[in-house]
């Protein structure tokens, strides 16, 4: 019931309430093995991606910050870590800047195995790098986003990403750590409905 109170409090969402999503581009190198059918394959897909902060905290504060993407039939979400090796991945890290380590913190059971799933900053300002990897292993990148324009704060505010409702095939969220955000999701879209904004795909 947490979640669903807070949601109802800051406006439709328990938390990353501040923050700004972007029409974007996923480009797609082909890399095999990463436990991503869409990323095995190359190619480039439409997306989009919301940058927040966990807390919402004050601008300039350090907080939580995430990275939400969509693209076809797959909302990914990933918070700022401690770090890429392998014992910091899954360690949440308060950080200022954008342009740092995102990763998913808990991993999915795809077909190749257990994956996480690593968001990194690259050379570009508006470019990021889209990685997999073991829990013991290193990131191996499979793409790229190309954030483009804003959308408007009344369709960023009807937007409800949830990586637990995916319908790829052969990638699960499961453990103990999805167990407990499909909790908070659960409570967080109710909390949006009796709020009076509806959760909306697109």
């Amino acid at each position: 019931m947490v979640f669903r109170a807070l949601a109802r409090l800051r406006h439709g969402r328990a938390v990353h309430t501040v923050g700004r999503t972007f029409e974007a581009t996923l480009t797609c190198t082909g890399t095999a093995g990463s436990g991503f059918a869409l990323f095995d394959r190359p190619g480039t897909h439409p997306a989009l991606v919301r940058l927040s902060r966990g807390a919402g905290l004050p601008r300039g504060w350090p907080d939580v910050l995430g990275v939400a993407v969509r693209v076809p039939d797959l909302d990914l979400l990933v918070s700022t870590s401690l770090g890429r090796a392998p014992l910091a991945r899954q360690i949440p890290f308060l950080r200022r800047a954008v342009p740092t380590t995102y990763t998913s913190i808990a991993s999915y059971r795809t077909r190749d195995g257990r994956r996480l799933l690593g968001v990194l900053p690259a050379s570009a300002p508006a470019r990021f790098l889209v990685a997999t990897a073991t829990r013991l292993g290193p990131w191996r990148v499979a793409g790229r986003i190309d954030l483009g324009e804003p959308l408007p704060a009344e369709a960023d505010a009807r937007l409800a990403f949830d990586p637990l409702m995916t319908s790829v095939p052969g990638v699960v969220a499961d453990g103990l750590l999805w167990r407990w955000r499909a909790t908070a999701y659960r409570q967080s879209r109710a909390g949006r409905r009796l709020g009076d904004r509806e959760p909306v795909r697109g």
